[in-house]
């Protein structure tokens, strides 16, 4: 997750200073922010042994909307990155005759977009296990007088 958030931050978005005034660039540091605002707040929590109910609800359930749209707001930002990179050539390389062949960045950048997609397939999967281990089925079953 940290490398993933410098691949955009530092390569994608600082790189790039028609990027950086962008909305999406905004959206994607809220999205981040509130995600491990609650993240952090219930592992220092749960490190102590306090476990808050609402907290921990909120730690297994804001995840799984969130995620997708911060994953969708990354893709974004790379998507507006791109006639950038395309135009400047930035971190494009052609290396040498003994080599000979060269790297064109948006293409790396295509299928770094591939590979978040389909990570994030996983990690909601994972999340839903998560959310069901630590909150169970969510089916609250009445008694029967």
């Amino acid at each position: 997750q940290i490398t993933e958030r410098i691949i955009v931050l530092f390569v994608v978005i600082n790189s790039q200073e028609e990027v950086q005034g962008k909305y999406v660039v905004c959206v994607l540091f809220f999205l981040w922010n509130l995600l491990d605002v609650v993240r952090y707040t219930y592992n220092m929590l749960a490190r102590t042994g306090i476990y808050y109910l609402p907290l921990t609800w909120l730690n297994f359930s804001l995840c799984i909307p969130l995620y997708p749209l911060s994953v969708l707001a990354k893709a974004f930002a790379i998507c507006v990155s791109l006639p950038y990179f395309e135009s400047f050539g930035t971190y494009s390389i052609k290396l040498p005759f003994p080599f000979a062949f060269s790297i064109y960045f948006p293409y790396v950048l295509k299928m770094y977009l591939l590979v978040l997609f389909i990570g994030m397939c996983f990690i909601i999967q994972n999340l839903f296990s998560e959310r069901k281990a630590h909150l169970g089925t969510g089916n609250i079953k009445k008694k029967r007088s």
